[in-house]
This record gives structure tokens, sequence and C-alpha cells, in this order.
């Protein structure tokens, strides 16, 4: 899904590149040098 919204399309940003795809997740968790779920887990304890 675009991980924002939840419509199913994991890389779609809908044009607006204000949404989180996938594509985000898994370059900050590249840049992190940890896992995309690390990284949701991280996003969810942040909000």
């Amino acid at each position: 899904m675009c991980v924002s919204c939840g419509c199913g399309a994991p890389n779609d940003a809908h044009g607006d590149p204000s949404h989180i795809t996938m594509n985000d997740i898994q370059a900050a968790a590249s840049a992190a040098g940890i896992s995309p779920q690390e990284v949701a887990d991280n996003i969810k304890a942040a909000v």
C-alpha cells in the first residue's frame, strides 16, 4: 500500500510526494542500516 493511505499500491504516491511509499521506507532503512520493519516500528513508536 501507499503506506500513508492504505490503498494497496505500495509504491504509488498518487502524484503527491508527501505520501509515504515502500520505496521511501526501504531508502530510510538503507540509510540507517536497519530493516524496513524496524523503520515501520520506529515510525509507529514516534506517532
